[in-house]
C-alpha cells in the first residue's frame, strides 16, 4: 500500500513537473513546432485540441512563466491539472480499498 502511495506522489509529482514543456528552454527558433509536445500530450490522453501547432507567448498561463514562446497553452495547464488530480484519486481509492479489506479481514478475526 506504501508503495501506491508513494507511485501517486510521483504521478502526480511528473505530471505537475511536466506542466510546462516550454519553460526552462530558449525560445524556439521560428521554424520550431510543437510536434514532441502533442505526441507526449496524446500519449497523457487529455487531447491534443489543446496543443497549438507552434509556440505561442504564453502570456495567460497561470502555472507555466516562460521567458520566450512555448508549447504550452492555459487549456493544456487545465487539463494536466484535472488528468493529475483524477489519477491521484484512482491510486488514493486503490490504496483505500486495500487497507478496508485488510481491515475488514482482520476485524472478522477478531470477532
Amino acid at each position: 500500500m506504501a508503495g501506491t502511495v508513494r507511485t501517486a506522489c510521483l504521478v502526480v509529482a511528473m505530471l505537475l513537473s511536466l506542466d510546462c514543456p516550454g519553460q526552462a528552454q530558449p525560445p524556439p527558433p521560428p521554424d520550431a513546432t510543437c510536434h514532441q509536445v502533442r505526441s507526449f500530450f496524446q500519449r497523457l490522453q487529455p487531447g491534443l485540441k489543446w496543443v497549438p501547432e507552434t509556440p505561442v507567448p504564453g502570456s495567460d498561463l497561470q502555472v507555466c512563466l516562460p521567458k520566450g514562446p512555448t508549447c504550452c497553452s492555459r487549456k493544456m495547464e487545465e487539463k494536466y491539472q484535472l488528468t493529475a488530480r483524477l489519477n491521484m484519486e484512482q491510486l488514493l481509492q486503490s490504496a483505500s480499498m486495500e487497507l478496508k479489506f485488510l481491515i475488514i479481514q482482520n476485524a472478522a478475526v477478531f470477532q
